[in-house]
């Protein structure tokens, strides 16, 4: 009699990082005591490279023995059906494996949770006394109705925290039985700051949080929760587009424009937002890109926008003339000219005692680092810099600081170049600010905080922070970037920056569209009644009249064709750009791959006729952060105006496994 010579195998995707020029799936052979059990999504112990690892159950299919040119290992071991993935979450990994160039490994990864036996032993800490601005029907006019009947809707509002009653009046209007919604926010600062509404507003029960701040044990907790269909509410920041959705059907994505959607820093290198309208493809649900000012991808792609003017705020789309009451304009021009030599104009120093006293809270951004931030030779006009990266060094500490790559030296004594003694340090950066500011309120109860990069060294500190100063424990907020948040606190009574001009002028594409947000997002504080104060060097900077734009359309119609017209192929929305990074501790060899690289690319376009047509690459140069952590940085910039992955890809087949290689990077630079 004869036998059956077939046999069960599984491809395998194994979750762990491998290179790009792996295999996707590896072959096991399926032992008998498995096979009525294993399906497709569940999770399998395998050896892998003398090792045990956790890998999906990619693939089940039946092969002849006979056939087989070597032997398969066996699976070890098949996990909970209960832990397994969804079919959605293994096409969402393919479209990014495949989208972003990345090992569907590395994909797969990020996605499976890791398994914890215990429930977490203390509840997600969110802010208590979240202050949400009621917002009813007749306000909302037709929002609702039009969102019903669109797949795809961009929502361009002047909303403060009324944005949230809306995005729950949405959903109440949106979701049948047993649907869920997912609410994407930038960071965990929103998610923290906003999420306490949703849990009164839904029930605790129904309302799961996903955000990388989360212990394992409460992710884990939080994962069960959607999987199971019991949370309905889906609150979290852009590793939320893996959760194993249930019956997904309404997404929103809140300030969609902000650059915390996008992962930098390791792979995969993704987009929260791109993911998201893959997730709504894939689900059929409907998507909501929600913002003050969207990126001008978004607003070129979406053919559905809606406009949404709240109470006093003047419709969008009309024209208005002149600046908010509560918003000035300093020139520090004309401070000097009144003896005035420090960083606080006599407007912002008088606000500041009015305002704390009465128990406000006021925020101040500067842009720089330290206390002064040139050090200059007044002999040779030599300026201080990094003898590692050439970045512009910053007095902190009675040391000379790279923020860039951390190198700390001492004060210049004498010129290197001339041997001059008349060396002087100057300019405002937010360690000197932070004195002024001590020394105005100087033996006061006043809990004044510095929040940048020299003065926080862990993150877990920088939620800190970000908390008491939402729970008033901080009096007055100083800092970098780290301070530009979507605060809506009813107490911010003053919200200053101090020559923020010097963001304006990154020579990067997107450098006019991010100063428009960041002026918009001043406009609206002042439209909540908060007092804005922009002091600048430069008053005459046409930068500022975006403050008085009102009328956002032009803006984005202009910056549009600006983008189209800019040399063969144009920039995104009309191209996609991807960065290639190389680093080494080598200057020479840095440079000398970067240039190999480039030359085999530019072959590879010219000798492909349809390469040939839909891409370019820049040469490389070197990268804004030139030197960082003891390597050096080169990238290359390829343009693509092609839609077809597959031969994009064939392109990015050339590039070796030590580069980078960021697909719809955040910046150029």
């Amino acid at each position: 009699m004869k036998t059956d010579q077939t046999k069960l195998i599984a491809e395998i995707i194994p979750a762990i990082k491998l290179p790009r020029s792996a295999a996707r799936v590896f072959s096991y052979a399926i032992p008998k005591k498995f096979e009525k059990k294993i399906k497709v999504g569940m999770l399998a112990e395998i050896p892998f490279r003398n090792k045990i690892i956790t890998g999906v159950v990619y693939k089940i299919k039946k092969e002849n023995v006979e056939e087989t040119k070597y032997k398969l290992k066996d699976i070890i071991n098949v996990l909970d059906e209960k832990i397994n993935l969804t079919d959605q979450q293994i096409r969402l990994a393919e479209f990014i494996a495949d989208y972003y160039y990345t090992p569907l490994s590395t994909v797969a990864k990020i996605i499976i949770p890791q398994i914890v036996k215990k429930e977490a032993r203390k509840n997600i800490e969110l802010n208590g006394k979240c202050e949400i601005v009621g917002i009813n029907k007749a306000e909302a006019g037709g929002i609702l109705k039009k969102i019903r009947e669109e797949r795809e809707t961009l929502l361009i509002h002047d909303l403060q925290s009324e944005r949230h009653s809306l995005y729950s009046k949405i959903i109440k209007n949106t979701l049948k039985k047993n649907e869920q919604a997912l609410i994407l926010m930038p960071e965990f600062f929103d998610v923290y700051n906003f999420a306490k509404f949703y849990l009164n507003e839904f029930g605790q029960e129904k309302t799961a949080i996903i955000t990388s701040e989360l212990t394992k044990n409460q992710y884990f907790g939080e994962w069960k929760k959607i999987k199971s269909g019991l949370a309905r509410i889906i609150i979290g920041t852009r590793q939320a587009v893996f959760a194993p959705f249930k019956n997904l059907k309404l997404i929103i994505a809140d300030d969609e424009h902000s650059s915390s959607y996008k992962q930098w820093d390791q792979n995969p290198r993704y987009h929260g937002i791109t993911v998201c309208r893959k997730l709504a493809e894939i689900w059929k649900a409907k998507i909501i890109l929600s913002s003050p000012a969207p990126s001008a991808e978004s607003y070129y792609r979406e053919k559905h926008k809606l406009y949404f003017a709240y109470s006093k705020q003047k419709e969008l789309s009309s024209e208005a003339s002149g600046l908010s009451s509560f918003c000035r304009i300093i020139d520090l021009n004309n401070e000097r000219k009144k003896g005035n030599y420090s960083a606080l104009s006599e407007k912002l120093r008088n606000d500041l005692i009015e305002n704390i006293y009465q128990k406000k809270q006021a925020v101040i951004f500067i842009p720089r680092l330290g206390e002064n931030t040139i050090t200059k030779c007044n002999d040779c006009n030599f300026i201080a810099e990094c003898a590692e990266c050439g970045n512009t060094l910053v007095l902190y500490n009675s040391y000379l600081h790279c923020a860039r790559c951390k190198k700390k030296s001492d004060l210049m004594k004498e010129c290197p170049k001339c041997r001059g003694q008349n060396i002087k340090s100057f300019g405002y950066g937010s360690e000197s600010v932070e004195k002024e500011i001590k020394k105005l309120f100087e033996n006061k109860n006043i809990k004044i905080q510095r929040l940048d990069s020299l003065a926080i060294k862990e993150s877990n500190k920088q939620a800190k922070i970000y908390k008491d100063f939402i729970n008033r424990k901080i009096d007055i907020l100083i800092g970098t970037q780290m301070v530009l948040k979507n605060w809506n606190m009813k107490n911010l009574s003053v919200f200053a920056a101090i020559s923020p001009e010097v963001i304006f002028h990154q020579p990067d594409f997107r450098s006019k569209e991010r100063s428009f947000q960041f002026l918009n997002s001043l406009s609206r504080l002042a439209d909540n009644d908060t007092e804005v104060i922009i002091q600048t060097n430069n008053i005459e900077n046409p930068i500022y009249g975006l403050l008085r734009k009102k009328n956002k359309d032009d803006f984005y119609k202009r910056e549009i064709q600006d983008r189209k017209t800019a040399l063969k192929i144009g920039y995104p929305p009309f191209s996609q750009l991807i960065k290639l990074v190389y680093k080494d501790q080598s200057i020479a060899r840095c440079e000398s791959e970067a240039n190999a690289m480039h030359k085999t690319l530019q072959e590879k376009i010219l000798n492909d006729g349809n390469l040939k047509t839909h891409f370019e690459i820049t040469k490389p140069f070197p990268a804004s952060n030139f030197r960082e952590y003891g390597k050096y940085r080169y990238n290359i910039i390829i343009k693509s105006a092609s839609k077809n992955i597959t031969l994009r890809n064939s392109l990015l087949d050339c590039v070796k496994k030590d580069w980078i290689v960021d697909v719809d990077p955040d910046s150029l630079l």
